[in-house]
């Protein structure tokens, strides 16, 4: 049985996916987003720079990035040459959120995603979704497919999710329909709104978790807000029950989703058996480290087979509750048995199965790691939760009050032998300027040497590094 919660009572909308009241999935955006990732716009071609991108503006302070590089953006080629013109006005979709150091990524494909089909305008083909591995299964969708292309005379591709198991054709026709009247009403629009302008607002994340997760009568959607209820009402009656919570103890405490998402953001996770994993973030992937830790199974085998099966099914869960993507390396603890390796390779591949964002398990490395990738969609939970640490400035270290003494010496040595300034005043707390008075006052060795005056101003400060020099000439 699933529950999301979805507490709109702050800046933003929190929404947690619980299973069997485990918290699987927690998704923290802007109520009034500028730009949601599958929104289309018309917008005007600002700049382009040869053999990279091309700058679009659509309606924000900044352009957006339209990768011409990418040969798949066939609407912005003709005949292997680029045939848009800087002040054109284009159709694209945003594919990729802005962050602080990036601006939104958008493409001229148009895609459109329902819960059992996704639409590809101007792309062709049929593909069914890597998750589903039964050969029948995936000719009966193939199938399915190439008659739902033939549905209108727009040259369009087709995806088949996961969710068309099971579900039945007309179910499935139905959903291309809407998807394809879609597509006209958004070209159509896009003739006579004037750009830059929005011309399909896309769902929320919220939105889309309801869509592809809550199956039947026995899911709940539980949401504190009356405005929001009432919309919820309207729109998903009969794909789960949705509930008004207007309870005095907030929504995720009295779910017990809250302290689970404060968990989420530890780097060390414990392992039912006594083992961990520990995960890293770097800028260009994510390192897993799995350790046996207090786990003792007597077996040397069965104790790394058993720890690294846990840890797979957990790092599985970590993904998806952390929001990780790129590319991910795990290190398993050394199995020497090849069948073991294959063993652990095929859990991981089931347990990422049950990620919404597609995940690829590319395999073992020559040097015995895991390696795998994952899409981004959005920002990572711990950038969406957390900040930069104001002492260490997301470095994760900062200097000891040593070093630091030892570098106001330098410093200070610097200005009275190579300036005009004979008396110095050193701001800092009484940490350093100890450390750097010495146990002796040996401070005084430099004013001796150089015929200068060192002075103290003793502060309070959180910043432990925090040090500054006033110089004056007498």
């Amino acid at each position: 049985m699933r529950k999301v919660l979805v507490d709109c009572l702050s800046e933003f909308f929190r929404t947690a996916v619980m299973e069997n009241g485990e918290l699987i999935e927690i998704i923290i955006e802007e109520k009034n987003k500028k730009f949601t990732v599958g929104s289309i716009y018309i917008g005007v071609v600002k700049k382009i720079l040869p053999s990279q991108f091309a700058f679009i503006d659509i309606g924000g302070s900044d352009s957006t990035f339209l990768h011409i590089t990418d040969k798949k953006e066939r609407n912005i080629f003709d005949d292997d040459k680029l045939k848009i013109k800087c002040g054109q006005e284009i159709i694209v979709q945003v594919v990729k959120e802005g962050t602080e150091e990036k601006r939104p990524v958008v493409s001229s494909m148009i895609t459109f995603s329902g819960k059992y089909i996704v639409l590809l305008f101007n792309d062709k083909g049929v593909n069914i979704s890597k998750k589903i591995d039964n050969e029948e299964e995936r000719n009966k969708l193939l199938s399915l497919g190439n008659k739902i292309v033939s549905l209108s005379s727009e040259e369009f591709g087709v995806i088949m999710r996961t969710n068309c198991v099971d579900t039945d054709e007309d179910i499935i026709y139905d959903e291309a329909q809407k998807l394809i009247e879609r597509y006209k009403s958004v070209v159509e629009a896009g003739t006579y709104i004037k750009a830059p302008s929005e011309i399909y607002k896309a769902e929320n994340e919220t939105e889309k978790v309801i869509r592809d997760l809550l199956k039947d009568d026995t899911d709940e959607i539980i949401i504190n807000d009356i405005f929001e209820y009432n919309s919820f009402i309207s729109k998903y009656s009969g794909k789960g029950k949705v509930i008004f919570y207007d309870g005095a103890v907030p929504i995720f405490d009295n779910f017990f989703a809250q302290k689970q998402i404060e968990k989420a953001l530890h780097n060390k996770i414990w392992l039912k058996c006594g083992g961990f994993i520990v995960i890293d973030y770097a800028e260009a992937c994510t390192v897993i480290d799995v350790n046996t830790g207090k786990y003792s199974g007597g077996n040397h085998r069965n104790t790394v087979f058993k720890t690294n099966a846990e840890a797979a099914k957990e790092i599985a869960k970590q993904l998806r509750l952390k929001n990780l993507s790129g590319i991910i390396i795990i290190d398993f603890i050394d199995m020497t048995h090849s069948e073991d390796v294959e063993k652990i390779t095929e859990i991981l591949k089931n347990e990422v199965k049950k990620d919404r964002v597609g995940v690829t398990v590319v395999g073992m490395t020559e040097l015995g790691l895991m390696q795998l990738t994952r899409k981004k969609v959005r920002q990572p939970l711990s950038k969406t939760l957390t900040c930069k640490c104001p002492a260490c400035g997301g470095n994760g270290f900062i200097f000891s009050e040593y070093f630091i003494a030892d570098k106001i010496k330098n410093e200070i040595s610097s200005i009275f032998a190579l300036t005009i300034y004979k008396r110095v005043i050193l701001e800092s707390s009484k940490k350093i300027v100890d450390i750097f008075k010495g146990k002796n006052d040996e401070y005084k060795i430099i004013e001796e040497k150089f015929g200068g005056k060192i002075e103290f101003n003793v502060i309070l400060t959180k910043n432990f590094n925090y040090y500054k020099l006033e110089k004056y000439k007498e």
